[in-house]
């Protein structure tokens, strides 16, 4: 399994510049894995970090709740 990494910490928000990018963790306070040998497209990977941003944005998750 190939995966890209991509990665920001706090105080970073921003600055894109800013974004880790690698085959591994770049141990970053936020990161997003996209799995490379799924042959996901850029616009299929977009659809899911946008509803993944959903899911937290509307208080589902007991991690950060409203």
């Amino acid at each position: 399994m190939a995966s890209i990494y991509l990665g920001l910490n706090r105080g970073a928000e921003d600055s894109p510049g800013d974004v880790t990018e690698g085959s591994s963790t770049g141990s970053t306070d936020v990161e997003l894995r996209i799995d490379t040998g799924k042959g996901l497209t850029r616009q299929e990977v977009t659809i899911i970090t946008e509803r993944l941003l959903e899911y937290l944005n509307d208080g589902t998750t007991a991690v950060f709740p409203l």
